[in-house]
């Protein structure tokens, strides 16, 4: 057909639909396959009375193992997320990766083995495979017991999805609930917290309610405006561009949700304001914005997402993330927008297993902003802020400027706006004696100061009045082992990680946690000594007239 077609004008629109067709066509035909073998085929050989023993320990051993190794390496340092940079090449790095890249559908293939001779025992007894070569036909009581229990299945299914929350059946809830104790509630002073829980349900606000009253008809404008950023994940993008990012940026602020690629809804209306009667209990809660902003383990993670992980963390309900409505059009769809979260939960929780979270759908899969950007970077030069502190907190112990470089590209690509450092060179974690030297009277930074060319991308001065550049000061913390604390350089000694631990570690004892307070508190001394700084910082307080 494609060749006698193809003189035809539109002969290339139809080879590429059959080319398209055959192709979803073989990879269904492929996938029936394997699965087709893994549950009949597997199966049988599984239960073979001559190999029984062997090849059910082999079986056994190779789910378990292929779903630790999965674990591990998906959290390990020897598998980078970016899918560029010097990690990557290193030995070490490929090797993990195709490991991780076969352990996760081993582990899924023998769970797939493990359930079909568990329900064939259930349902029938025997082995379907078994009853199929028999000299006899399936007996009604086998046929019974096979469309029993694909009914059974459907109904718990169905009913489960309607009355199973997908976000509270997770994590998150118990992330949250440490979170708004270990952060709001250490900041009020008046908390009746319940005696057995140590929680307080007045510690966790509405988002909304964090904008100041109007004062004469007119918002306070010199209060702080809190943007909580979050990642919204496209792991199933059809925009070929994002397909190394897998993931937009979207924020929660106490007037609005959403994203600059959708749309925004008011905080007040957006996430739970449906069924909640109580008006100043609508909308979505700080704490709640504030769990999803720091939900770093997820199955869906933006540009660190891996199908293995995506099948592991979901099956094991490893899952801080959250669903919402989609703050677009889309959400408009029995008003998404407004909900808690998805009425039924079996197509998201099965999007999630398998990677197909989208931003076009009713709604929308959020986690750990750092799945974007890590810096809250990228928000506040879209909101046009003149000058910006950015403090790179993240593990990076070796001074590759991971998070930096990822926020400065996308925002080039995205918004138009450069991005310009001076001094990145001179920032040193544990530096040696001659970058010490070399430094003098100053000391080794820890700092920099960057240039946001605004001018450049939005029109000049004249033709656009008040547009200026703006500042970025970005700090970045380091152990230098000069004019550090006794305290700060006593658990340095012990640790030779610090400051730049991993995340991992959640449970901070009282000598880490006051290294890294008084670390803090010697960089911000030496950085407010600098005058480049003090000149910003008053230009900014002190702006010029017109």
């Amino acid at each position: 057909f494609g060749g006698f077609v193809s003189y035809e004008p539109l002969s290339d629109s139809d080879r590429e639909w059959l080319g398209r067709a055959a192709g979803w066509l073989s990879a269904f035909a492929i996938g029936w396959a394997i699965l087709a073998l893994l549950v009949f085929a597997v199966d049988q050989a599984v239960v073979l009375e001559a190999a029984t023993t062997r090849i059910r320990s082999w079986t056994a051993a190779a789910g378990g193992v292929s779903g630790i190794v999965t674990a591990l390496l998906g959290s390990s340092s020897l598998t980078p997320a970016k899918p560029a940079g010097a990690d990557q090449t290193k030995l070490s790095a490929k090797i993990s990766n195709i490991i991780l890249a076969v352990a996760g559908p081993v582990f899924v293939a023998v769970l797939i083995v493990a359930l079909s001779i568990g329900l064939d025992r259930l349902l029938l007894g025997d082995s379907l495979v078994n009853l199929l070569l028999a000299p006899t036909a399936l007996s009604i009581s086998d046929w019974l017991g096979l469309v029993g229990g694909l009914i059974a299945s459907g109904v718990v299914a169905i009913v489960a999805s309607f009355y199973v929350n997908i976000n509270r059946f997770s994590l998150h809830a118990l992330y949250r609930n440490r979170l708004i104790r270990g952060y709001l509630g250490a900041s009020r002073q008046d908390r009746m917290p319940d005696l057995f829980t140590g929680l307080d349900s007045h510690d966790n606000p509405r988002m909304w309610k964090l904008w100041p009253p109007k004062s004469g008809g007119k918002a306070d404008v010199n209060c702080l405006f809190h943007v909580i950023n979050i990642t919204l994940n496209l792991v199933s993008t059809k925009r070929l561009a994002w397909q190394e990012r897998k993931a937009e940026s979207f924020t929660v602020t106490p007037k609005h949700c959403g994203s600059a690629n959708l749309g925004f809804r008011p905080s007040k209306d957006y996430g739970d304001s449906l069924t909640v009667t109580v008006k100043d209990q609508q909308g979505v809660a700080l704490g709640t914005a504030m769990a999803i902003s720091g939900a770093a383990a997820s199955p869906n993670m933006g540009y660190a997402s891996s199908p293995s992980l995506s099948i592991l963390l979901t099956f094991f309900n490893v899952r801080l993330g959250w669903w919402l409505g989609n703050p677009g059009e889309a959400g408009n769809k029995h008003k998404a927008y407004r909900r808690e979260g998805p009425r039924f939960s079996a197509l998201p929780l099965l999007f999630e297993a398998l990677g197909q979270t989208t931003d076009d759908s009713p709604y929308v899969y959020l986690s750990d902003g750092g799945h974007f950007e890590n810096l809250g970077l990228y928000e506040m030069v879209r909101r046009r802020c003149r000058f910006i502190v950015v403090i790179d907190a993240g593990c990076d112990a070796k001074f590759a400027f991971d998070d930096l470089g990822n926020a400065v590209r996308k925002i080039f690509i995205d918004l138009g706006i450069r991005i310009t450092f001076e001094g990145l060179d001179k920032l040193h974690n544990r530096p040696d004696p001659d970058i010490i030297k070399a430094a003098g009277k100053k000391g080794v930074p820890y700092h920099a100061l960057g240039t946001i060319h605004y001018v450049a991308a939005d029109g000049k001065a004249g033709a656009q009045p008040g547009c200026r550049d703006g500042c970025v000061l970005y700090i970045k913390p380091a152990y230098h082992g000069t004019n550090e604390a006794a305290g700060i350089r006593s658990y340095a000694m012990t640790s030779k990680t610090f400051p730049h631990e991993t995340t991992l570690d959640q449970f901070f004892t009282e000598s880490q946690f006051e290294s890294y307070r008084s670390l803090g508190l010697d960089m911000t001394r030496q950085i407010l000594a600098n005058h480049h700084v003090l000149r910003h910082l008053h230009d900014f307080l002190h702006p010029a007239p017109g």
